[in-house]
């Protein structure tokens, strides 16, 4: 069969169609990186491939041939909750591109935490010679809750570092690498046998704020949270009091209930704390990750349609 046409839309995404042309040449890809842009070239599309941060009803109103979305992230509540999109549209995620980055930022979150380098960076800046306390991965135990691709790029790291690994899913029984395996239900006491808690699980009706404050009482005040999955699965409120009570030792946070996290937030300001702006998935060669997936899918769609899709959310 003929390839789908398809608009890719996203930031620089002449650099995202060119990296899946450079494995699929005979694919079918126009380009936009506004809503005004995408709708222009939104004639004949039956394939959307996006970031979806931009994404607008007036976006998938004018495309009304539309019938599969490729989303460029793992993640995809942020597109299923646009107005307009219709159940017959299929939807697959990016998962499994994003291991390497996202594994690497956990561990430096894990290395830079309790060696307290925001307030080493502080004490540079303001010339002053102090010294903080030193502490090893080695022999600490790391939990992840969300046991997909990545936690697989995670423990393949970790393990190097002599970290003990834990995880927390509904969905798998064993992994390799990793001790034990706790449901969901027993997120707490898979928190209270940690050092650290890294938080890698998608934003669903289920996980949607189960780290909460008895989760993060059981973590204690030598624990550390890590949170890079999606905002929302942790209770922000019952971690801003946790930081200021010394609940917990600290956290690393790369995701948020609202984003940009605002300027109000007290969280910019705890020294417990380490804020970074949703960067966890990027990476330099991210389009050159994201290529073999959306081409192999746009082959696969063009062989068995919707059936034939991999990483089907929908």
């Amino acid at each position: 069969m003929t390839l789908p046409k398809a608009l890719l839309f996203a930031p620089n995404p002449d650099t995202f169609a060119s990296a899946i042309r450079d494995l699929l040449p005979e694919a079918r890809i126009v380009t936009a990186e506004t809503p005004d842009d995408a709708i222009a070239a939104s004639e004949g599309i039956e394939v959307l491939i996006t970031m979806g941060g931009k994404l607008t009803p007036d976006v998938l109103h004018a495309m009304p041939q539309l019938r599969w979305i490729q989303a460029l992230s793992a993640g995809t509540d942020h597109i299923q909750r646009v107005e307009g999109l219709r159940d017959d549209v299929a939807l697959t995620s990016l998962s499994g591109a994003h291991g390497p980055q996202m594994s690497e930022m956990a561990l430096m979150m894990m290395l830079a935490l309790p060696r307290r380098l925001r307030v080493t960076l502080e004490n540079q800046k303001a010339h002053r010679w102090k010294r903080t306390p030193v502490t090893t991965l080695e022999g600490k135990r790391l939990c992840i809750l969300g046991l997909g691709a990545i936690a697989e790029a995670l423990i393949a790291r970790a393990l190097p570092f002599g970290l003990e690994i834990t995880g927390v899913s509904d969905g798998r029984s064993e992994m390799e690498g990793v001790r034990r395996i706790y449901p969901y239900d027993a997120l707490a006491e898979a928190a209270a046998e940690a050092d650290f808690l890294c938080i890698l699980a998608p934003l669903t009706d289920r996980s949607r704020g189960i780290v909460d404050a008895k989760v993060l009482r059981a973590l204690g005040p030598d624990g550390y949270l890590v949170s890079m999955g999606r905002g929302p699965v942790v209770d922000e409120a019952a971690l801003i009091a946790a930081l200021r009570d010394g609940t917990i030792a600290g956290a690393g946070l790369d995701v948020f209930e609202t984003e940009p996290l605002p300027e109000d937030s007290p969280i910019w300001d705890m020294e417990t704390a380490i804020v970074t702006p949703h960067i966890g998935g990027a990476s330099e060669s991210y389009p050159q990750q994201a290529a073999p997936i959306v081409a192999g899918n746009l082959q696969a769609w063009a062989d068995g349609g919707a059936s034939a899709l991999k990483n089907r959310v929908r």
